[in-house]
């Protein structure tokens, strides 16, 4: 789970986005297995 705006590294394009993919890659799956039951 990812916290906080990382004012730190903003604009450095350090920042890693995978965390956020995988969530929303789980909902969609989520999502598919509720309406297929």
């Amino acid at each position: 789970v990812d916290h906080g705006t990382a004012f730190d590294i903003a604009g450095k394009g350090i920042a890693n986005e995978d965390s956020l993919v995988e969530a929303i890659e789980f909902a969609v799956q989520m999502a598919a297995a509720k309406s297929n039951p």
